[in-house]
């Protein structure tokens, strides 16, 4: 598992444009190449980069949907894609057309710009050699407009509404038999890896799933269909899904159809079509998400069909939890789709107002990921902590918050210091140590800037947004020296892990000192500043989970972790983790439940920002830590050692009678189900046979692991 992506510094290939060598923003560019093929081939390799995304036809058809992935890998690197195109080529002449679309926007929060588009295009063997240079022709997509509606996507997005006019689209230009002769020669540019462009780094992550065109749920309620007056058709979509919109329909030439989503309040990215006359379909380039899509049709405009693509990051849903309560099985599977609308070229807060990796979001989005998506997500994680390491500046030490990101930074110091901790839950759970060389460094340079005053308490660090949590109430000092002993545990054990032994030494003096200081605000009753009035669930969270508050405060505190409810849905999943760590399953499950109840009544798939739907976005992936509390604690099921080769199941059997599992751990799938009938519990499981699992079955129990009964047991069964 890498974390140092490959560089390609041999290109052969230039990087070609057009001639203007100017920003010009959210414009769309044709590319043709005519290539003749004398031999087949079993494989051609093309390494394909774009400012800022591309769409590959050879001969016509679709070879990559949405390709290369958004700028950034470092502030001045770009990214290329490798597409075996052996397959889609024939004997004799092909066609290899490419479409860019180039952002050009000056401000983002999850790309940077390079001040001008480009295509960077070599695919070579024994046979042949294909180079992007002048000899390919193209051609401004006259089609795509820009949007000058009220209705603009918010600033921080790199991306632009879609406004397309089908009366000057170019039809078949990306067809064999289309003569683009008359097109200009493309401009060449500097050399792959060279000029603004910057280095090339080979993409790190799959390219995306495609699901292929759905039918919404109420299609057919429109197909073929035409009306006297203008229409809003909302159509369903199943649960909140990264989309494409599609339709086909008749028109007179110059009806504007706009297709827009439920998100459109938080200045989501929408879709304009100008039909032409007669026949025609159009499926939008641009991605955006939701529940419904609504289509604005014009008067005379007769409907065919509607329908949507669904797609976004290449994995699998592998983990399951199910129990007889409905609103925990509701939470768990909302939990799961508010985590996947939010994966995509990055780890994302959400996926319409901004899609930025925030990595407090991210951090909480790869616990989530641990109990059920498949291994490919570890690509996603990796490529965002490589991305955040590339980012920090030398001098200052500073690991920033929100990566890639153009004029514009943000150090959000309780987010970093929360990743550092998710570093080592990552290694634990994936075995993957390669990230403990790769981030130890940066971690122990980024708490050095910490300073503690003369007792052990650390100065208060700013950042460049001195945000804790959403909501007021928050008692800072509290809840900063926790999360900052926590951050020091985790140092010390990658210290330890990596024999730094004189690091370890000066972490553990630093944690001592903190550790003594912090009892100054303990109160008999829980951890308080001076001047805080009352108390806060979340510093008290992080003082159990950090190992500040010990085993004998544990019967004082639970009344904090349970009855204050300050936290938002992002510091929530640490409150009810902490109420775990200290044994109180079902205050945790409680607390859930009502803290949750709004969300699990609405019907939306999907997780809010803030516990009010009006506040924030519908869809925001920090929310989720439910999913890991259910699996990780209430079905029990977490590693006792590196890569799960110890795994512990320890199900809280006293919470629901009924309950099925899976968590797809790195060492094998991990099946639980337990029923309970006529007061005896039968529990069965399914586990990785070179592991070692430690299962805790009730007194009396039936018990079948692997498909064998288990005769004879005590309350801890030992499997080897």
């Amino acid at each position: 598992m890498k974390y140092e992506r490959p560089l390609k510094d041999d290109w052969k290939a230039k990087w070609i444009w057009q001639k203007e060598k100017k920003r010009c923003e959210n414009i769309w560019i044709c590319f043709n190449k005519k290539v003749d093929i004398q031999n087949e081939m079993q494989e051609l390799i093309a390494r394909i980069s774009a400012e800022n995304k591309y769409w590959l036809y050879i001969n016509g058809e679709m070879v990559v949907r949405e390709g290369g992935l958004k700028r950034g890998p470092t502030p001045t690197g770009i990214y290329f894609d490798e597409v075996d195109i052996a397959p889609f080529l024939k004997k004799g002449e092909n066609i290899i057309s490419v479409l860019v679309w180039y952002w050009g926007k000056k401000v983002s929060y999850s790309s940077t710009d390079a001040g001008m588009g480009g295509l960077l295009f070599e695919a070579e063997n024994e046979c042949i050699s294909i180079l992007s240079d002048s000899s390919w022709k193209t051609m401004k997509n006259p089609a795509f407009k820009k949007d000058k509606g009220r209705l603009q996507p918010n600033y921080r997005l790199p991306e632009s509404n879609v406004y397309y006019d089908a009366r000057e689209e170019i039809t078949d230009w990306n067809k064999p038999g289309f003569d683009f002769s008359a097109w200009k020669n493309a401009t060449e540019y500097d050399i792959g890896g060279k000029g603004i462009w910057g280095e090339t780094y080979k993409r790190d992550i799959p390219f995306f799933k495609d699901f292929g065109l759905k039918d919404y749920e109420n299609s057919s309620d429109y197909e073929n269909k035409s009306f006297s007056t203008k229409q809003k058709i909302t159509l369903k979509v199943p649960y909140n899904a990264q989309i494409t919109p599609y339709l086909e329909v008749k028109a007179k030439a110059g009806k504007k159809i706009i297709i827009t989503t439920d998100n459109i309040r938080l200045e989501s990215i929408h879709s304009t079509y100008v039909t032409k006359e007669g026949y025609q379909c159009f499926e939008s380039p641009a991605w955006f998400n939701g529940e419904e899509v609504t289509y604005e049709v014009p008067r005379g405009v007769e409907i065919i069909s509607l329908k949507y693509r669904e797609s976004g990051y290449n994995t699998e849903f592998c983990g399951e939890f199910i129990c007889e309560n409905s609103d925990m099985n509701s939470l768990w599977q909302k939990s799961l789709r508010t985590l996947y609308v939010t994966l995509r070229d990055n780890f994302m807060d959400c996926p319409d107002r901004e899609r930025a990796q925030w990595w407090g979001d991210g951090t909480n989005e790869m616990f989530m990921a641990m109990y059920c998506l498949d291994e490919s997500f570890c690509h996603l994680y990796r490529k965002g902590i490589s991305t955040m390491i590339s980012y920090i500046n030398p001098e200052t030490k500073v690991m920033p918050t929100v990566v890639p990101i153009k004029n514009d930074f943000f150090e959000l110091p309780i987010q970093q210091l929360a990743g550092i901790c998710g570093f080592w839950t990552y290694y634990v759970y994936t075995g993957d140590a390669e990230v403990i060389s790769y981030v130890y460094k940066a971690s122990i340079d980024y708490l050095n800037l910490w300073k503690q005053d003369e007792n052990g308490l650390v100065l208060h660090k700013n950042g460049s947004w001195d945000w804790f949590d959403w909501g007021d109430k928050i008692d800072a000092p509290v809840l900063e020296n926790a999360w900052y002993y926590y951050a020091l545990s985790t140092a010390k054990k990658m210290a330890e892990f990596l024999g730094d032994n004189d690091q370890a030494d000066i972490l553990s003096e630093k944690m001592n000192k903190l550790y003594s200081a912090y009892e100054f605000f303990w109160t008999g009753e829980g951890y308080k500043s001076k001047d805080y009035n009352g108390y806060d669930d979340r510093g008290n969270a992080v003082a159990v989970l950090s190992g500040l508050c010990n085993a004998e405060k544990y019967g004082k505190i639970k009344d904090i972790l349970f009855g204050i409810r300050n936290s938002s849905p992002y510091m929530e999943y640490y409150v009810l983790e902490s109420l775990c760590h200290i044994g109180e399953f079902t205050l945790a499950k409680t607390r859930m439940c009502e803290r949750y109840r709004e969300m699990i009544d609405e019907d939306y798939s999907t997780l809010w920002e803030n516990w009010n739907k009006n506040w924030g976005t519908m869809n925001h992936a920090w929310t989720g830590g439910p999913l890991v509390i259910m699996s990780k604690y209430f079905a029990g099921i977490k590693p006792l050692s590196v890569g799960w080769e110890k795994i512990e199941v320890r199900p809280q059997y006293e919470l629901q009678e009924k309950l099925s599992c899976v968590v797809p751990a790195v060492i094998g799938e991990i099946k639980l189900e337990y029923h309970t009938e006529n007061g005896q519990v039968f529990v069965n499981l399914d586990c990785p046979e070179k592991a070692e699992t430690l299962l805790y079955v009730p007194e009396n129990a039936v018990v079948t692991v692997n498909g064998a009964e288990i005769k004879e047991h005590s309350d801890q069964i030992v499997i080897k």
